[in-house]
């Protein structure tokens, strides 16, 4: 076991857990328990298991990169960090400033970053590529939701 690898690790995922749990406020809760849903939608158990699976596969990518990278600054490492800040940030849009439309143009960086990601790991860990590729086909469903989301509550 990389100690190291694992200390970093745990910070990334540490500080996007801390901007997710910073914007979960009980207001922000219930604003959102009151919007209108899209039909397919899911409950927020749902999306806290998501929640849980999306540290899941991005603390083993991250593991996997800070391991395998003697450079802290490589492509893999830098857009691995965007894409976890961008996903806190995007629920804190959503959560604390209760907007659905910003929430939803937040998304569309976010899965460019992810799908560049995937190009870049792709060559040298198939693994860590496949992972977040689990993750981009739930972004799709996630894309659908928030857009119907936007339009239902606006």
């Amino acid at each position: 076991m990389d100690w190291s690898s694992l200390i970093k690790t745990f910070a990334l995922c540490l500080v996007s857990i801390l901007i997710e749990a910073v914007s979960f406020t009980k207001a922000g809760k219930e604003w959102f328990d009151h919007l209108k849903r899209p039909k397919y939608t899911f409950s927020l158990r749902i999306w806290y298991f998501v929640g849980a699976v999306y540290y899941i596969i991005f603390g083993i990518i991250a593991y996997r990169q800070f391991s395998s990278s003697t450079n802290i600054f490589s492509l893999s490492i830098i857009l691995l960090v965007f894409v976890m800040i961008l996903n806190g940030l995007g629920n804190f849009i959503l959560f604390k400033y209760r907007s659905l439309k910003w929430f939803y143009l937040v998304i569309y960086p976010f899965s460019l970053l992810l799908l560049s990601l995937i190009i870049v790991l792709f060559p040298a860990d198939k693994l860590s590529a496949g992972l977040a590729a689990i993750y981009f086909a739930w972004l799709i469903y996630d894309l659908y939701y928030g857009y119907h989301m936007w339009k239902l509550n606006p």
